[in-house]
């Protein structure tokens, strides 16, 4: 079942860092829940990168999204969205740089060499600049979450490639515990706000123990853990997230965003020791049932919110855009008994940078070429 789905990464003596950039301790081999490429050795032996590096964004300064006179930050400010578009805007292209070709050599089983090589020139250009180091305010770390979840689980499949090339992933690594570091009391060290309980919490978990898992820290890890345990034992026997239903007319879209991450980290934690998916009742199952369930049918979250939902983004043809549900073949890892009802809101392979990229692949092996 899900724990035969289990590979360990590949053991490599390399340093763990401390977010002050001095060695803490040899890195650990920790497992990830589905199975890197399968067939490196037979690649296409292309060994240079031949697209153009996204340029390191060093310093970043982002705002809300939101009207700041709506308390349940539901609705956008097309003016505020405009400018946040923009100034995220060259940090995104690196996103979907890295875990575009990170995925295009996961699922090609290794054998695109030249797209795991362009992942790893990326993300080495970036350490090397020391991107993202200059981060004006909160809610620049709280949107940067994504991003670092996202270049760490697209490192975590190219190490293979990595060994193969002899490529030096000493700055890659450093840099990704810094930012994960970083990330840390950004929730611990400012008070008791919703945001250090909500959906902000859980991304900024996942990022920590992506990271963790990427680089072998097992202490972030047990932060993750600890912000996982926050969203999940809030779960209310509906399956709401009470701080999402603030959301008011967003509260579906905001459980189908917070559901990802928890999902993703209850597939890194638990193949790596801690007691995840039943964790508060299986709190996790409740919520995933919940959040689906509300695509088709927004009723029960609409009575629970007070409010007709927004539409969600559809692609053309009909099904709910891919990148809000893109964590889902990472739960039928572990429920494969609720693909019979939630399959069919989904055309695969699923895609999100947030994410590593293209999940779908990462679990279901069968979906490889």
């Amino acid at each position: 079942m899900f724990e035969k789905m289990c590979y360990a990464l590949t053991a490599v003596s390399v340093l763990a860092f401390s977010a002050a950039g001095t060695p803490s301790a040899a890195a650990a081999t920790l497992a990830i829940p589905f199975q890197l490429a399968r067939d490196t050795p037979n690649n296409n032996g292309k060994v240079k990168c031949g697209q153009e590096i996204p340029t390191p964004v060093v310093s970043l300064s982002l705002s809300s999204i939101y009207d700041g006179e709506d308390e349940s930050h539901s609705t956008i400010d097309p003016k505020n969205k405009a400018r946040y578009d923009k100034t995220i805007d060259q940090t995104r292209q690196f996103s979907t740089f890295v875990t575009k070709n990170a995925s295009n050599y996961t699922e090609t089983d290794g054998n695109r060499l030249d797209a795991a090589s362009c992942t790893l020139r990326a993300l080495d250009a970036w350490a090397k600049a020391d991107a993202l180091s200059d981060l004006k305010s909160r809610q620049t770390y709280l949107s940067m979450t994504r991003i670092i979840a996202g270049a760490a689980l697209a490192y975590v499949q190219v190490k293979p490639a990595a060994q193969l090339l002899d490529y030096d992933t000493t700055a890659i690594e450093a840099w990704l515990d810094n930012l994960a570091g970083r990330v840390i009391p950004i929730y611990t060290e400012s008070g008791d706000r919703p945001s250090n309980r909500a959906n902000h919490r859980y991304w900024g978990g996942l990022a920590v123990t992506a990271v963790g898992v990427a680089i072998g820290r097992k202490d972030f890890l047990d932060f993750g853990f600890e912000s996982y345990k926050l969203g999940v034992c809030q779960v209310t026997a509906e399956g709401a997230l009470p701080l999402e239903l603030v959301r008011r007319k967003k509260a579906r879209d905001y459980h189908l965003h917070a559901a990802g991450p928890l999902v993703m980290m209850a597939s890194l934690l638990q193949v790596n020791g801690f007691d995840a998916f039943s964790q508060c009742g299986n709190g996790l199952q409740r919520l995933v049932h919940f959040s689906l369930r509300s695509i088709e049918d927004p009723s029960l979250v609409e009575s629970l919110s007070d409010a007709k939902q927004v539409p969600l983004p559809r692609d053309e043809n009909g099904f709910v855009r891919g990148d809000r549900i893109a964590w889902l073949d990472a739960y039928l890892a572990q429920y494969p008994g609720d693909r019979a009802e939630y399959g069919r809101l989904f055309k695969e392979p699923l895609f999100s940078s947030n994410f590593g990229g293209r999940v779908s692949i990462f679990y279901n092996t069968s979906l490889r070429d």
